[in-house]
């Protein structure tokens, strides 16, 4: 291909992709998360999809979304060439989840806003002033506000926000915001969870059957897939595929430290943390992060005479009491979840990624750090951005924590067998 600045877009997932294909080519059942992913920095793709709804952040329930658009288009960051494409909208020093985001909307290669409601939560200062950096630049955008207290008062105005946002996407794309098409909306997006964390946990019990970075992107294809029900379909397939494998041949046991990656959402096609963690022999067994915290919500209860106000009522309380954001001055759903994963995988480590910029989720550290040290578990914190120049850095210090985590887990296999 000709080198274009267009082509450094579509290079980078490539070699994230190639990596992951070569990695796992025994798994036939991951192609299609392979072709969805790349699709998504096609450029005829892009200029051809036309979203109504694009979503900027994963702050939003994905019930009501669901409930007024049938297939939205998620916006994550997570490309170093959409961030560059921001370079002149935004300061040196914003986040690159922010300037990856903006590149995606407003950019010289791809107009995805042409017909498009943005939507997203006013979880930060930085994503006041992208919204406001939209609007400047004549693109429609819809903002959920998220109360930073979890009071009564708070939830009824939460449960009211959500009744405006959908109301208005609604108008914009047609389809009425109904109490029929909010349950219908609940019990896809239920579906997609439950599918989401069977995958999960026959990959993470799989050994390494299946690399880090393609569970990271199978579970990431959800919010990339132009159709829910065809993420699930494939997920399940998938699943179903490292299950059969494991059942039919004797696969040597993972014997490798597992950590949990906390803080920053990982996204595609950045996975250097990945990258760095496997080289550094080690496995990752869990992410406790805005996404899949996101995705681990119990789904509300419906009955057959549900109404739609209980069943958004339940809607708020729950994404209210759960929700990982930066308006909130401690994020008490997203500690709740770390200390779940925890107790209930036991990692040997803890890598904290913190994206530069992103300081809310440095404010959660401390009492992280907290947690783990009474539970004896080493915390490993990594600052970095969608560049590349500082992997050799990382991975020095990476290996260094690998090390550490193999030297004592080798002692505590010793203690536990002459115990």
């Amino acid at each position: 291909m000709k080198p274009t600045e267009h082509n450094a877009f579509l290079n980078e997932a490539l070699e994230t992709l190639n990596r992951i294909y070569k990695d796992n080519k025994h798994l036939t059942q991951l192609k299609w998360f392979l072709e969805t992913a790349l699709q998504r920095f096609n450029k005829d793709y892009l200029n051809s999809r036309k979203p109504q709804v694009i979503v900027l952040g994963d702050d939003i329930p994905a019930e009501i979304l669901h409930a007024v658009c049938d297939d939205p288009f998620y916006v994550l960051g997570g490309s170093l060439g959409t961030a560059h494409w921001a370079d002149e909208l935004t300061p040196r020093d914003t986040d690159p989840f922010s300037r990856s985001s903006l590149g995606w909307l407003l950019n010289p290669a791809f107009d995805l806003t042409e017909n498009a409601l943005i939507v997203t939560a006013v979880s930060s200062d930085s994503r006041r002033k992208l919204i406001s950096v939209l609007q400047n630049n004549g693109r429609k955008v819809a903002a959920l506000d998220i109360p930073p207290t979890r009071t009564a008062n708070a939830a009824q105005y939460y449960k009211e926000q959500l009744t405006a946002l959908a109301e208005m996407i609604g108008k914009h794309t047609g389809k009425h915001f109904t109490g029929g098409n909010l349950k219908h909306a609940v019990k896809r997006v239920a579906n997609a969870h439950y599918q989401r964390q069977r995958f999960f946990t026959a990959a993470f019990s799989s050994g390494n059957i299946i690399s880090d970075e393609a569970v990271l992107l199978a579970n990431q294809c959800m919010y990339f897939a132009d159709d829910l029900e065809g993420w699930c379909t494939h997920i399940g397939a998938l699943g179903a595929e490292l299950e059969q494998l494991c059942r039919r041949y004797a696969f040597p046991k993972n014997d490798q430290p597992s950590v949990m990656i906390l803080g920053s959402p990982v996204v595609f096609p950045n996975y250097k943390v990945p990258q760095l963690i496997t080289s550094a022999g080690m496995k990752i067994t869990a992410l406790a992060d805005s996404l899949s915290l996101g995705a681990s919500v119990a789904a509300p209860k419906i009955k057959a005479f549900t109404s739609a106000g209980s069943l958004l009522q339940q809607i708020a309380q729950t994404h209210l009491k759960t929700i990982a954001s930066g308006a909130r001055v401690n994020n008490e759903g997203l500690y709740a979840y770390f200390m779940h994963l925890v107790r209930q995988l036991h990692p040997d480590g803890i890598v904290c990624h913190i994206l530069k910029g992103q300081i809310e989720y440095d404010f959660e550290l401390p009492r992280i750090e907290k947690a783990a040290e009474e539970l004896d578990i080493p915390v490993f914190r990594l600052e970095t951005d969608y560049q590349y120049q500082d992997m050799e850095q990382l991975r020095i210090r990476m290996e260094a924590f690998g090390e550490m985590l193999t030297q004592r887990k080798i002692v505590s296999d010793k203690r536990r067998r002459t115990a």
